[in-house]
């Protein structure tokens, strides 16, 4: 005898909400939202094979399954993101040298250290010197979105320079580099941004997105964008941040 037929209201909504975590579970800082709707269309999911306890269950599995894997992703997109961001600023390599240089306090030396991760991390005259990579801003300016509700996005054009003997991802500046603006009621944290296609179907941007998101040589320069979609027309308040994550400066970019 057959299994009476599949209730799939909840397993269709658990579908679409882990096919879109799929979508976003690869992208850093996004995939945040990523993990929490995959978390969402598990819960869903589950509650709709406890609901199908005696009836067929497709609907529900996929559900489930497209969830789960969405967020497995989730972890190992933000896992491998932040071993990359170690390998880049050289933080666990600044921690030791840091140890071992304040267990042997009594011992002057006068020879300067040639290692740039040991530098200190400073933002001034809009240069962001972060040890391993320094980052000159050479010009913002406000560019269409690539939303269609007519929002646009800031551009910071940067050179960005690599300090160490190895190969660096300057794209891991957005994790010590944050965007805020107000709105009526918060101060709400901006994403990276995307700007608007050109009539060719190109970014205007793409060659700077390309080299950000390219390994950079040792002791070379590129020009690179960084870029935030905005939420509104108020001011932006970008913060640089030290490997600890604790603010070392701010700029304020007008909007309007």
């Amino acid at each position: 005898m057959d299994k009476p037929q599949e209730n799939r209201v909840l397993g269709i909504i658990s579908i679409v909400l882990g096919v879109v975590a799929l979508v976003f579970s690869w992208m850093p800082f996004i995939n945040n939202m990523a993990a929490v709707i995959a978390i969402i269309g598990l819960i869903l999911g589950v509650i709709a094979l406890i609901i199908n306890r005696k009836h067929k269950k497709l609907m529900a599995w996929l559900g489930v399954i497209f969830s789960a894997v969405a967020f497995g992703i989730v972890l190992m997109t933000q896992s491998a993101f932040e071993k990359s961001f170690d390998d880049t600023f050289d933080t666990t390599s600044s921690s030791e040298n840091s140890s071992k240089k304040s267990e042997n306090t009594e011992k002057v030396s006068t020879k300067k250290s040639d290692d740039p991760s040991d530098r200190k991390w400073t933002f001034k005259n809009n240069v962001f010197d972060a040890g391993n990579m320094t980052y000159k801003i050479t010009k913002s300016e406000l560019m269409d979105s690539v939303a269609e509700d007519g929002s646009k996005t800031l551009v910071l054009h940067m050179d960005v320079t690599n300090n160490a003997k190895k190969n660096m991802d300057p794209s891991n500046v957005y994790m010590v580099l944050r965007a805020f603006q107000k709105n009526d009621t918060s101060r709400v944290e901006l994403d990276p941004g995307i700007v608007a296609l050109d009539e060719n179907g190109n970014s205007p941007i793409q060659s700077e997105e390309d080299a950000l998101n390219n390994d950079l040589l040792p002791s070379k320069t590129a020009q690179v964008a960084v870029s935030f979609d905005l939420k509104n027309t108020n001011d932006v308040e970008v913060e640089f941040s030290n490997p600890n994550f604790k603010v070392i400066g701010t700029k304020t970019y007008k909007v309007q």
